[in-house]
């Protein structure tokens, strides 16, 4: 297994043990007889930390791939960056918080978590990328689990702020490439499929964002719910991630559209929304 192999793997490891539609769905397109070929990843991070954009494109382009474009999210407070591989189909997508920008309160858990993890990146015992060993963009939560009530604080004002300090460095979502599907080789065909399963979908901005014209069109499910046994207040069930669904279509030299559009993404970030999120629930036994 090639070293990009092993990096995606690992991904989908993490990502299908908290986000369990995304394997029935996979497992869907497989009984009718599609091979999935993955269109891109997406991470969380904080801006102005140890693990922000400008530190985990050093591991981003150490697997051999290279910064297509950057993007900015002014109402959620964030800055983005693709990246695109050669001999790979699946491209990279990193955000980040500017989390300075928050209330002080936000502030001062944030800035909480940013120490933590600087402390634990510190660690001799860590194992990351540094030593070519675990990847940092799997490394997971480097801080403590936050109370439930700083949880709640951050998501009164960021939603994206609220899941990072959980979840940590993961994929946030796979998303499948509808282009290289043979029997559903239109989002809207992929879009009636689920619905008929009854997913629910992120209909924020509509259930299928962007045009041709955009050269792209998405759609994602909301993110899955997963129980997290917070010490302040027990049992309690918040969002975890999602699956998307990418078309593409042709610039005018004919190859494929590689970038994303802001607005959409805007809208597709809304799928781990918690005040939007109907699913099963799970129990946290990995943290």
């Amino acid at each position: 297994m090639s070293v990009l192999d092993a990096f995606f793997t690992k991904l989908w490891q993490q990502y299908s043990v908290i986000s369990p539609q995304a394997v029935d769905i996979h497992q869907l397109f497989a009984s009718h007889g599609e091979e999935i070929v993955n269109d891109h990843v997406a991470f969380r991070t904080f801006a102005d930390s140890h693990i922000g954009i400008d530190i985990l494109e050093d591991e981003v382009l150490a697997l051999g791939y290279r910064h297509l474009d950057s993007y900015q999210f002014d109402v959620k407070k964030l800055d983005a960056r693709c990246y695109i591989h050669d001999k790979s189909p699946t491209k990279i997508f990193i955000s980040e918080l500017r989390w300075q920008s928050l209330s002080e309160p936000c502030q001062i858990i944030i800035q909480d978590i940013i120490e933590q993890a600087n402390t634990t990146l510190k660690s001799p015992m860590l194992e990351l990328s540094s030593r070519g060993l675990t990847p940092l963009l799997s490394a997971g939560r480097l801080w403590q689990l936050p109370s439930y009530a700083d949880y709640q604080t951050l998501a009164a004002e960021s939603e994206y702020a609220a899941w990072l300090s959980v979840w940590g460095l993961r994929a946030n979502h796979f998303t499948i490439f509808v282009n290289h599907l043979k029997n559903y080789p239109e989002l809207s065909q992929v879009v009636a499929l689920l619905q008929q399963e009854g997913y629910q979908l992120n209909d924020a901005g509509g259930v299928i964002k962007g045009a041709p014209s955009d050269l792209l069109i998405q759609a994602a499910t909301m993110a899955d719910t997963y129980v997290v046994d917070f010490n302040d207040a027990g049992k309690q069930a918040i969002s975890s991630c999602y699956y998307e669904f990418a078309q593409r279509f042709q610039q005018d030299g004919g190859e494929l559209y590689q970038g994303f559009v802001p607005l959409s993404a805007d809208k597709i970030f809304e799928s781990t929304n918690m005040k939007s999120i109907l699913g099963s629930v799970k129990t946290d036994d990995e943290h």
